[in-house]
């Protein structure tokens, strides 16, 4: 075993016996060339956009249409490296790639061992027969991240990373193994038939490969473990029919409030003396999504409140490290949700790990964005994404529900609308019905009348942007309930709310601005939150609600706020380092943690001859005290419903104001200051 790391990111493969099977990481240096351009040494995971993808739109015009972006460089490229191998007599080896943008070819020796057209999904190819009898055997896998209109996805507001940019590895095995090339799946796939305070039954369907050899006798043995490594329950099976095992007296996965987790080793032993084993993550839970109830985990009705996430940040596009996902999970988690839909593809194995863990409830999603095609290329490659989205990640608990669709006839032309995309997305919908029942599927959408449209998925989601596109923040009571009565039997959510925001700009009194404008002020997105959750938080039939976006991601075609090539929506900024206003406002509402925040820190240069402020703050303490320039600025305040706190007409005088918030709870003081300049006139 070679790499903690990489092993992390590559969990479904985790295994006990380094004799049975043997995972090394193949991140690292590799030799790379991008057409042709003189080949350089690189790491991988890599990108070649990471700089050029969040540089702006070439045309100097603003669109939302980066998916088919020709600003960023786009076209054909080469990894190479030799594979630290010599292969052994009896062993089986396999190439395993998390993911690479967009369509991708692994080479061994020069000869093809496969092909996958997908930049959200692991491939896993099998090597052996093409593997030299000597230390000197190369790889090279080629990617082109040239639009396809033939693979998912075809629109969207995001910039296409190319580039092997997610973990890979070389998985060596006995002759006999549990299966790693269906679907690049991990090929044990665990259903929970019965959850209750009394027993669990679940099912363990193992795949067993036994290569070119058949009638080869195996027997699957499965043991089950709790948090604390003592077995708890077994069973076994020979691969042809699964495995039906009781846990007596089950520890639940509660999402945060108790992300119990069992793990479940699967051992293989053959008659020609193969052995494998594998180990999977196991979080017993019942949950449903109904219109009455909301979603239920456990029994217990709760609306979630969630983020929705893009998997990029600043100098690293999409080739970003087991680190930076464990920071990503974390803020989350510090903000206080406990939700993440996974907008808009499926996401690395890591991320889901981590969500299993922390207890997040997740949304993944498939990326049918914006428009889908009615031909039989792009049908193949759409069921394809979707049959490896769902077997790749079926045994993680934190997985609720499987995204469908986004924004479907949005950015659409008449020749786009000339298929018959409601044909193609229910054919999605049976492919991943038919591959788990035991999620439901959810449609998300800004058609908010299109009844046809919203009834495909069994979960109806909506996109909001009252306060941004069209109207006023106080408009989102209005639209939740008018979509709601299109399909009262529906259970209905919120995909995403939000508004842009640059901690460069600043405004008092706040006005909305125009969202194609240079100027989008950071206090307009923490006023424009707060008043959006209101309206939320009085409608607790809400199944869910998910923010757009927890962190500002990379759009090539976008020319808006401060910086071109930029989406600034998230609650912070691209390079993980400034949490916004909006951020604290929820962290005040969700997190029970005490926290105090002066809202306008970074409006340190106040307008000349500025005499009187209003001063805002987020806390969840019980009092807060405010002082100016040392002196206690009136009575201590209590915050309102949404744990907000205003002292209106404060005074400043001309030069520098130190402001201080000072709070209390649970017997610890906090602080929280800042210096605001009023220059003279």
């Amino acid at each position: 075993m070679k790499n903690a790391l990489a092993l992390l990111a590559l969990a479904v493969f985790t295994t006990a016996f380094a004799d049975a099977r043997e995972i090394t990481d193949l991140s690292g240096k590799w030799k790379f060339k991008f057409g042709n351009e003189a080949e350089q040494n690189v790491e991988v995971p890599h990108t070649w956009n990471a700089d050029d993808a969040c540089a702006g739109p070439k045309s100097g015009k603003h669109s939302a249409l980066s998916v088919q972006s020709k600003s960023y460089k786009r076209g054909n490229a080469v990894y190479t490296r030799t594979l630290p191998i010599q292969p052994k007599p009896g062993k089986r080896y396999f190439i395993r790639g998390e993911g690479a943008s967009i369509v991708s070819e692994v080479l061994i020796n020069g000869e093809s061992a496969g092909t996958h057209a997908g930049a959200f999904q692991a491939f896993c190819y099998e090597i052996t027969d093409l593997l030299r009898g000597n230390e000197h055997n190369t790889i090279a896998v080629r990617v082109d991240n040239s639009y396809n209109d033939d693979v998912l996805p075809l629109s969207g507001d995001f910039s296409m990373f190319g580039g092997l940019y997610r973990p890979i590895a070389l998985i060596e095995t006995d002759s006999v193994c549990i299966d790693p090339v269906y679907f690049a799946s991990p090929g044990v796939f665990i259903t929970q038939k019965k959850i209750t305070k009394a027993a669990a039954e679940i099912e363990v369907e193992v795949r067993v490969n036994a290569q070119k050899k058949t009638g080869v006798p195996a027997e699957v043995g499965i043991k089950i473990f709790d948090a604390k490594k003592r077995l708890v329950a077994s069973g076994k099976t020979d691969g042809r029919v699964p495995a039906k095992i009781k846990i007596p007296n089950p520890q639940l996965w509660q999402g945060r409030e108790n992300p119990y987790l069992y793990s479940v080793a699967i051992s293989l032993k053959a008659s020609d003396g193969s052995t494998d084993e594998i180990t999977q993550p196991l979080g017993l839970r019942s949950f449903s999504i109904t219109p009455d109830r909301g979603f239920v985990l456990n029994g217990n009705a709760m609306t979630l409140r969630g983020v929705n996430r893009h998997q990029d940040r600043d100098r690293k596009g999409w080739a970003v490290s087991a680190e930076d996902e464990t920071q990503d999970i974390e803020m989350i988690l510090e903000m206080g949700a406990d939700a993440l839909r996974t907008a808009h593809y499926p996401q690395t194995t890591h991320i889901y790990d981590l969500c299993d863990k922390a207890g997040l409830v997740v949304w993944s999603e498939v990326s049918a964005i914006e428009k889908v095609r009615n031909r039989p290329e792009f049908i193949a490659n759409m069921k394809q994404q979707a049959t490896e989205m769902v077997l790749q990640n079926y045994n993680h608990p934190s997985i609720v529900a499987w995204g469908l669709f986004n924004e479907i006839y949005h950015q659409t032309s008449a020749e786009d609308r000339k298929h018959d995309m409601l044909k193609v997305l229910r054919e999605l919908n049976a492919t991943i019905k038919a591959l788990d029942p035991s999620r439901p599927t959810i449609g998300n959408s800004n058609q908010l009348g299109n009844k046809t449209l919203n009834s495909i998925g069994d979960v109806f989601c909506a996109n909001m942007y009252p306060g941004w596109y069209g109207g006023g923040p106080e408009g989102m009571g209005g639209m939740i309930d008018g979509a709601r009565k299109t399909l009262p039997d529906r259970a209905f959510g919120i995909g995403e709310y939000g508004h842009g925001a640059d901690i460069a700009d600043h405004e008092y009194p706040v006005k909305q601005p125009r969202p194609t404008s240079p100027w989008h002020p950071e206090e307009w997105q923490a006023y424009a939150h707060e008043v959006n959750y209101k309206a939320i938080k009085a409608r607790p039939q809400l199944w869910g609600t998910f923010i757009w976006a927890m962190f500002d991601f990379a759009t090539a075609e976008r020319i808006e706020g401060a910086k071109a090539g930029m989406n600034d929506k998230g609650l912070v900024t691209y390079d993980r380092k400034t949490r916004k206003d909006a951020f604290y406002f929820y962290k005040a509402n969700w997190n029970p943690e005490p926290m105090v925040h002066i809202v306008s820190k970074r409006f340190e240069k106040r307008p000349a001859g500025t005499a009187a402020v209003q001063v805002k703050v987020y806390t969840n303490c019980e009092k807060a005290e405010l002082f100016v320039n040392g002196k206690r600025c009136g009575n201590a305040e209590k915050p309102d419903d949404f744990k907000t706190v205003r002292w209106e007409k404060v005074p400043l005088k001309i030069g520098a104001n130190k402001i201080e918030v000072r709070a209390a709870a649970k017997g610890k003081r906090l602080v929280d200051s800042c210096v605001w300049n009023v220059p003279a006139k």
